[in-house]
């Protein structure tokens, strides 16, 4: 259910995995989507060029076993003078879009020839109930019955900021992207969020070539770090499943933060060279974008800032890790350092650093840490910050919500996530999202068992998975999801 990434990504691996296996059953393969549409939801339903990936053309193909399968997807479908110089290009969402797409309707071709059947519904789930060792996909009215279902939702808008829903000039959504092109070129726009939905707001601002000053406002830290321009692949000597088996003993044990932490000093002071500085990287998530957005870009321009490629190098490691945690461990970091990490660690491609140094060097781009308030009156709204100790107020025309999903599925607008919610057949994660099995994907309800064959891969598993949002995890859920609902088939 969901035809986004995660739907896409899961349909492909079922297909994949069900045409090497032996089967003495008919599979049939039902993939609902109330759009009609594929690849069209937040990450890659963007109908602008110049929304680029976060993440660089190497890291992006869709097979764990075929890592070069998108570049060289890349090199047979654009044209020979517009395909990326290397692997290290930052490709537009919109291709990226185009591939899933491609994949998807390759498999479905194959699913043919293995004599598996598959049907693209355009309805929307409102309901995913239990019957007798099934489970029963309502949409509205009508109710299909299967043997086990995937659920695939995506990034989803929360209720945003419920003060300000009554002013005309909201946007509650980062990805209205045809409303924030009605913004009138000379207003004043507040952009609530300082994350890479933050940079893609403005990133589009700049592109239709808005006038009005921008003020990008948060609570705790600025714009995100810039990457590396062309990493030299750095392979982990301390964040590996070996360590991280040998500090728990293999899972009898849970790591503390401090432990982590260790792991992740060595690591880094290992690649860089140098002492890690704990101190100025707290200074720098709040100090003016003007001193560390130049500073930024040099070094990643010049391959001085090294702890990129050795965070890169662990990516692949992070659900699992998050596993190993324990949950003073995981709330502490939830509630003292996440956003900090996430500055660092999702940090914005070099090509759109370049443009907001470019706003930034005109007086165009502000960013503000220590948002307080927000509130509209007379057409008008006004923020509050607290920075270096003085209250400030900062006025604007417009105001853009770019806080991105909501971690939180009780404030979330969705009839299949508030029904199986209500019906106690999904549980919120103490640790945001949804709660699933770790190794399947097993959707576990109130009473804490997962007694209905529902599953549930994509972004919303953050609690369990923690690192959600990157192909390459979704890429391991969607195969271990697959794995599990065929053994249950079999």
């Amino acid at each position: 259910m969901g035809a986004g990434a995660s739907g896409i990504l899961t349909t492909t691996q079922l297909i994949t995995q069900a045409a090497a296996l032996s089967r003495d059953y008919k599979l049939r393969i039902q993939l609902f989507d109330h759009t009609g549409e594929l690849a069209t939801g937040p990450a890659y339903g963007t109908p602008h060029e110049f929304h680029i990936l976060n993440m660089r053309a190497a890291t992006m193909s869709m097979y764990a076993d075929r890592p070069d399968h998108f570049l060289n997807w890349l090199d047979s479908r654009i044209p020979q003078g517009n395909r990326p110089a290397s692997g290290d290009a930052y490709i537009p969402r919109v291709q990226y879009g185009a591939y899933l797409r491609e994949q998807l309707h390759t498999a479905v071709e194959d699913a043919h020839r293995h004599d598996i059947e598959v049907e693209f519904v355009t309805a929307r789930v409102t309901d995913c109930l239990p019957g007798a060792g099934k489970a029963l996909v309502q949409c509205g009215d009508v109710v299909y019955s299967c043997d086990a279902a995937v659920l695939c939702s995506g990034d989803l808008p929360g209720k945003g900021l419920p003060q300000l829903a009554g002013s005309p000039a909201y946007l509650p959504s980062a990805w209205q992207y045809d409303d924030i092109a009605g913004i009138p070129s000379t207003a004043s726009v507040a952009v609530i969020g300082s994350s890479l939905t933050a940079v893609d707001v403005i990133v589009l601002l700049d592109a239709l070539g808005h006038q009005g000053d921008i003020h990008c406002f948060s609570r705790l830290r600025s714009l995100p770090k810039v990457q590396e321009a062309a990493p030299t692949p750095w392979k982990a000597q301390y964040v590996t499943e070996e360590r991280i088996e040998e500090l728990t003993g293999g899972g009898a044990r849970q790591a503390t933060l401090t432990e982590v932490a260790g792991l992740f000093r060595q690591e880094i002071e290992l690649a860089t060279g140098a002492p890690l500085d704990w101190d100025a990287a707290l200074r720098s998530a709040r100090r003016p974008v003007a001193e560390t957005l130049p500073e930024d870009i040099r070094d990643a321009a010049e391959g001085r800032n090294r702890w990129y490629a050795a965070l890169d190098a662990t990516g692949h490691l992070a659900p699992h890790l998050w596993n190993r945690m324990d949950d003073a461990a995981k709330e502490a970091f939830l509630a003292k350092h996440a956003s900090l990490w996430a500055m660092y660690r999702h940090s914005m491609p070099l090509p759109n650093a370049e443009k907001l140094w470019r706003l930034v060097r005109a007086g165009q781009l502000h960013a503000h840490t220590g948002l307080r308030a927000a509130v509209a009156h007379g057409g008008r709204h006004t923020l509050t910050c607290v920075e270096d100790g003085r209250e400030r107020e900062f006025g604007a025309d417009y105001v853009v919500n770019a806080t991105g999903a909501s971690p939180d599925i009780t404030e979330l607008d969705d009839p299949l996530i508030g029904n199986l919610r209500q019906a106690g057949r999904l549980r919120p994660h103490r640790h945001g999202g949804v709660d699933v099995d770790f190794g399947t994907g097993r959707l576990i309800g109130l009473d804490g068992t997962a007694s209905t064959p529902v599953y549930f891969v994509g972004p919303l598993t953050r609690g369990v998975h923690f690192y959600t949002n990157s192909v390459e995890t979704l890429r391991t859920n969607s195969t271990a999801t697959a794995r599990s609902v065929l053994r249950g088939l079999g």
